[in-house]
């Protein structure tokens, strides 16, 4: 087995060393940490170099939650004018080409959250997932936005930096890297009245459709990609319904 450090790997993969171990903690990278380093499995990042899965420079994190506010029909905030409309030209030229959109998507908003991945009980998934500090998100809000894609005994959740100490404590979660069942995207406090758009205070949430079909595409997986691109199409449809309308 070809093993790389996580500096080869970030080479390779023409991205920085930062978004490699972000990769390697969320699962979507095999590797292992080995006295406290991360060494990469070699073959599965030239099978991710050759999907062109790290090809194309993301968005900032906050143009990246701009682009996925726009896609949902919502008004990003804290972006200029400039910016909106920067975003909307490039959701319409994604509309009207035929290159996969949905993987040109993953590329742009990868960067916007931290990716940390937990073991949890399984018997505490429940209870968590209905917490209201979070947002359910990827596998966990997949069937209740519409998209036809189930992963049992796994969660995804988004959480404020200022909640994860309280999650961790409360529901005595342990970081696990290679074999976690929960995965928690840390977003940015100016994403989460968009996170929570449709919540009412103090109940659980889940993320809009468009944050959705971007976690489903992190997941790398064939099944969690085809739902991601069918609710790709649907949020494209209602864009361009509403760009005729208006």
């Amino acid at each position: 087995m070809e093993l790389l450090s996580v500096k080869q790997a970030a080479e390779l993969l023409d991205i920085d060393d930062s978004r490699v171990r972000q990769l390697l903690r969320a699962g979507t990278l095999g590797g292992w940490q080995v006295g406290g380093r991360w060494l990469v499995d070699g073959h599965d990042a030239r099978q991710r170099k050759e999907r062109g899965s790290a090809q194309g420079r993301p968005l900032s994190e906050r143009n990246a939650w701009g682009l996925l506010a726009a896609l949902s029909g919502q008004r990003a905030p804290n972006l200029s004018d400039a910016e909106r409309s920067r975003i909307a030209s490039r959701l319409r030229n994604m509309a009207a080409h035929k290159e996969p959109p949905v993987v040109r998507l993953s590329q742009l908003v990868r960067v916007r959250a931290e990716c940390r991945r937990y073991r949890v009980h399984s018997g505490l998934l429940p209870i968590l997932l209905d917490d209201p500090d979070v947002v359910r998100g990827g596998v966990s809000a997949a069937a209740r936005v519409g998209a036809g894609y189930l992963a049992p005994g796994r969660a995804e959740v988004y959480v404020r930096l200022d909640k994860v100490g309280k999650l961790e404590a409360a529901f005595g979660l342990a970081r696990d890297n290679a074999g976690g069942n929960l995965l928690v995207r840390v977003a940015p406090a100016e994403a989460w009245p968009f996170l929570r758009a449709d919540a009412a205070p103090g109940e659980s949430a889940d993320a809009p459709a468009a944050v959705v079909v971007a976690d489903l595409l992190d997941s790398d997986e064939d099944r969690a990609e085809t739902a991601a691109s069918e609710l790709w199409q649907r949020l494209i449809d209602d864009l361009q319904e509403r760009s005729n309308v208006g």
